[in-house]
């Protein structure tokens, strides 16, 4: 089987300069990459030394990324043809379980209360509940081929916005959280690629 062209795009200098500036200037209380308005998060006086709005916000986006995508990497233990594919699918799952643990750990130094305002809005690289509910229904190939175009979107878009966290952050433990989460989601993007291009 092939899937080596199975949605497969690579961001370029105009995508990573958008979500940049998106990074920089939005505050969580207006549109964050296509996710509807939602309250802006409560910030304790006492951490507004050290976390940014900036910050928060890639916080907040990046763990409702992490949330959304664990079912989606659930499906593939059962239903992949491919099982380099279906093992990848597993040790993401594990991996993002703890990153997400990480991304709220830091939620929590800087005093972020209330709900993450993301994790119920359908946003870039976020498999949607359609998603998950076509994908339930393929197996083998049929999976293999969805699974990796939507895999990859997930992949592609967490990069992308830990690199702006990393242009635009202020609080160097959130800059180099995202700075390793952006290292490991590329090395991942590529470990996908190299399972989705053998026949």
């Amino acid at each position: 089987m092939s899937l080596a062209r199975a949605g497969r795009h690579r961001p370029g200098p105009a995508e990573v300069v958008r979500v940049s500036r998106v990074l920089r200037f939005l505050l969580p209380a207006v549109l964050l990459l296509g996710c509807s308005a939602a309250p802006a998060p409560a910030l304790a006086p006492a951490s507004s030394g050290a976390f940014t709005t900036t910050d928060v916000a890639w916080l907040h986006l990046a763990e409702a990324l992490h949330t959304r995508a664990l079912p989606l990497l659930d499906l593939a233990r059962d239903r992949a043809a491919d099982r380099p594919l279906a093992g990848l699918a597993a040790r993401l799952g594990t991996e993002h379980e703890s990153g997400r643990g990480r991304l709220r750990a830091l939620l929590a130094e800087a005093r972020v209360t209330g709900e993450n305002p993301h994790v119920r809005h359908d946003m870039p690289g976020m498999p949607t509940a359609a998603d998950l509910t076509a994908l339930s229904g393929l197996r083998d190939d049929a999976f293999d081929r969805r699974f990796v175009t939507l895999l990859r979107a997930y992949l592609k878009q967490l990069a992308l916005v830990a690199k702006g966290e990393q242009s635009a952050g202020g609080a160097r433990q959130v800059r180099e959280l995202a700075s390793a989460m952006r290292r490991d989601h590329t090395a991942d993007l590529a470990e996908l690629d190299r399972i989705a291009g053998r026949t």
